[in-house]
Parts: structure tokens; sequence; C-alpha cells
């Protein structure tokens, strides 16, 4: 995962955690190699701007943060302006601190292919019921009349329940801009509050680097409200059965048994099955691991040794819309347990011996950072 989109640490060639006195001296460095006054490469103007640029922000502590925090979820693409963020809110364009991004799929049918419409609405619990309800009507009632919409909307309708909870990056993007938005308009309380909602969410997602910053974010803002902060209701359950309120129920609850069997092109085939604890909490099934392909599990072996090679989420199953499970961070070293027959998902253990999955774009073999004392990774004879 990409924490400088911009690269304003990598023109100054410095890290992430590098204090104000070397990023001083490293502008001083990298500006004075650019100045195109002595240095005659084509490029030479393009990157004293640059380097000029990155110190503008990485010199000032409070436009370093913002950029740190936002580069936590936002790519170069999608990057927003610092210092004019626009306060997201509600559905009836009021500012709210119950806020959340609501993903939906809505099928819309065509005689010769049918589309999926995704959808990101930023909204309350109360208005997520409604725009949930309206979904799942148009796509139990009306997704359904063109030949090759029969599957799509079954992979629409599962997607749904399971976007249904609400705990992702999409929501954490969403805290996060809040926060620095608000602050920006100085309204420290409610900055306060969705840096702290941020925070409850990063560890849920067990976002480590995010909770690193926004405790020092909180720190910094020097905020001290009698009450304390909590996530806002939002029951994914409500939100679930709120689909099921429709008169062809019992219809759809068998094509939902039964469509990951015969859902080919927009489902993992095979080895994609999941439970719901009573919490609400989504896990993978059993059924799983008779579909991962085993490799040697001997913890004094190198041969299956392999190293992560960005930060990046480890979920329960062999899908990214399975719950994650752990953070893994760049260069941490793992064990291959095995890997789905297209081996496309790796299982792999990490130091207290949890398994999980990581895609295999982010695996390279070899050991990375070293294995702490008493990892169950490795074990030296």
């Amino acid at each position: 995962m990409d924490f400088d989109p911009l690269e304003y640490y990598k023109v100054l060639e410095t890290a992430y955690d590098a204090d104000a006195a070397t990023i001083k001296r490293q502008y001083y460095t990298r500006a004075k190699f650019w100045h195109p006054d002595h240095n005659e490469d084509t490029k030479a103007l393009e990157m004293f701007q640059k380097v000029s640029v990155a110190y503008d922000i990485l010199k000032d502590e409070k436009l370093r943060r913002q950029y740190d925090l936002l580069s936590l979820v936002y790519n170069k693409q999608n990057f927003p302006s610092l210092g004019s963020l626009k306060i997201y809110k509600n559905q009836a364009g009021k500012e709210d601190k119950a806020l959340r991004v609501l993903k939906q799929r809505r099928v819309k049918p065509n005689f010769k292919k049918s589309q999926i419409i995704e959808t990101k609405d930023i909204c309350t619990f109360r208005e997520a019921m409604s725009l949930v309800g309206s979904t799942a009507r148009a796509n139990w009632l009306g997704g359904w009349w063109a030949p090759d919409a029969f599957l799509k909307n079954i992979a629409a309708i599962q997607y749904n329940l399971r976007a249904a909870k609400a705990e992702d990056l999409d929501n954490l993007q969403l805290l996060l801009h809040n926060t620095l938005a608000y602050e920006q308009e100085n309204n420290i309380e409610m900055a306060w509050i969705y840096a702290n909602q941020a925070y409850l969410l990063a560890e849920k997602l067990h976002y480590t680097r995010a909770q690193t910053l926004l405790t020092l974010y909180i720190r910094e803002l020097n905020f001290s409200p009698s009450h304390t902060v909590k996530l806002p209701r939002w029951q994914a359950r409500e939100l679930k059965w709120r689909q099921a309120l429709l008169p062809f129920i019992l219809l759809l609850i068998i094509l939902f048994a039964i469509g990951s069997k015969i859902t080919k092109d927009y489902l993992p085939q095979g080895y994609f099955s999941v439970i719901e604890m009573d919490n609400g909490q989504v896990m993978a099934y059993d059924m799983v691991d008779s579909h991962v392909m085993k490799v040697s599990s001997d913890i004094h072996s190198r041969e299956y040794l392999y190293h992560i090679t960005e930060d990046c989420l480890i979920y329960h199953g062999p899908d990214e819309r399975y719950q994650p499970m752990a953070y893994g961070q760049a260069n941490q070293t793992v064990r291959l347990f095995g890997y789905t027959p297209d081996k496309k998902w790796y299982k792999v253990v990490l130091d207290k011996g949890e398994m999980g999955f990581i895609s295999s774009k982010l695996l390279q073999k070899g050991i990375g950072k070293p294995v702490p004392p008493g990892s169950k990774v490795y074990k030296d004879e």
C-alpha cells in the first residue's frame, strides 16, 4: 500500500517518519542537486519544482499530518486538494456526525447484456434503510428480465448483503476526510469526533499505521470534552432484513443458497463459502480449507518463507469481500501454508500462529524482515 501517493517523501529521498531537521536537510540537498542553474538534465527544472512543493507541505506540521492521513486512503488519481476539503454531508445535505458509506450493486437488465451499476452513498443509518429498500426492490423485482441477468442478480444480492456492514477502507476514507475538513473549518469538536471514529474503525480493520497517526492527531487537537466517542449505530442485520421484505423472499433464499455453485464469471468458483456469527461477523467457513492446496508446514524449513511486498490487509478467506483478520506490513516474513487452485490467493502463517489469506501478487519468495523470537513462522535449528 502506497503511503506517499504524491511522492513528496520520494522526491526528498526521506522516510515517512523523518523528523523536521532531516526533511529540511534533504530539501537543501535535493534542491541544490536539481537546481537548473547548474544541472543540465532536461528534467532538472521539473524536479526542482517538485522538491520545492514537497518541502512546502512537509515542513508544515499541520499540512504534513493532513497529507499523511489522507495518504492512508487516497491514491494519486483521487487525492484531494489540501486546504480545500469539502465536508461530506448526509442525503438531506446536512452535516451529521453519524455518516457511513453504503456500497450497493444494482442490476440494470438489457435484452442484449445486463449491466451492474455500483453505487457509493454517504448516508446515516436511517437513510441507508431507505436506500437498501430501493435497491432491493429494483434487483428482486426488476432485475431478472434479461438472459444474463439471473447470475448477475445473485452476485449483486450477495454483495449487497456483505457490504451492509460498512467497515472497510471506503468508510475509513470518509471518516478521515471529514476529520480534516472540519478542522479546516475550525470546527474542532466535529474534527475530534470524526478522528475518534476513524481510530475505532482502524482498530477494527487492524490498520496500525492509521491508529498511530490518528493517536498523534487527536493529541495535537488538544480538545478534551467530557464525553467519549463510540461508533454510531449501524445495524448490518437490520439492513439485511430490509432486503428480505419482498414477495419473492422464499424463491430468492433458494437462489441465494445455490448461487455460489452456479455462478462462474462473477463469484469465486468452488471455495467461496461463509457463515455469519451471532454478532454479525462474517467468517470463512471450514469448507474453504478443503479447496486449499497444502504445502509443507515444517517450521524449520526456509523453502516456503515469503515476505509481503507492501502494506496490505490479510483476510479470513480468499477474497477481498471476506472480513480482514490482520494487517500485513511491507517486508514482513510469513510462511506459506497453502494456495487456492488458481494460485491467486495464498494462505499464510503469521508470527502468532494465526492464518489468513493474501493475494499472491503481494508476496515474494524469501525472507524479508528478520523473524522475531518465538515466531510461529520460522525457527532456526
